[in-house]
């Protein structure tokens, strides 16, 4: 039977505003010490919107990790004692100018094994457009629509960041039965 490994020793040495690395020395099983460098992330929000006319709404910005221009589900942090669906709400309203009162929690699914990021995912349907973008000085976003064929192709590919939240979102939705 696994056991958690022992921590020995926890040491962050970089941070930004949002992220931090952390060094974390554990014992393993075999008694032996080993270094593991973990993102040190926070909680935040995704949410895959989709509008009365069955079209996904989506974030277009540049994306500097893979230095691309991509397809996005609206999202980013929970701001202080925010509730992930207040937060949720919050981004969509903030990304794209959609609300909506039809909220499905979908889960919290794992960034990778070696990221603390807390993500909840969201469907969000019927949304309605309400009002113009509000963004952070660092956002640069124009909103786009796909089609639920369109969306679950560029899920498919791969050509998005959360695309487990995706895939969540689709499966909620019933799109993956009919395939």
């Amino acid at each position: 039977m696994l056991d958690k490994w022992k921590v020995l020793k926890r040491e962050t040495y970089r941070h930004s505003p949002f992220r931090a690395i952390e060094d974390v020395t554990y014992e393993l099983p075999n008694g032996e010490h080993s270094i593991f460098s973990l993102k040190k992330e926070g909680a935040v929000v995704a949410v895959m919107a989709i509008d009365s006319n069955e079209q996904v709404i989506l974030a277009r910005q540049y994306r500097p990790g893979p230095s691309e221009i991509l397809d996005e589900l609206p999202g980013g942090g929970i701001d202080g004692n925010e509730t992930p669906l207040d937060a949720a709400k919050r981004e969509l309203l903030e990304e794209t100018g959609f609300m909506s009162e039809d909220w499905t929690l979908l889960g919290t699914p794992l960034e990778c094994a070696y990221s603390t990021i807390t993500r909840y995912a969201y469907l969000a349907k019927s949304c309605r457009k309400v009002t113009e973008l509000d963004l952070d000085e660092t956002e640069y976003i124009e909103v786009v629509y796909k089609s639920i064929d369109d969306f679950f192709s560029q899920v498919r590919k791969g050509d998005c960041s959360d695309p487990e939240v995706g895939w969540m979102a689709l499966y909620e939705y019933g799109y993956l039965s009919k395939k």
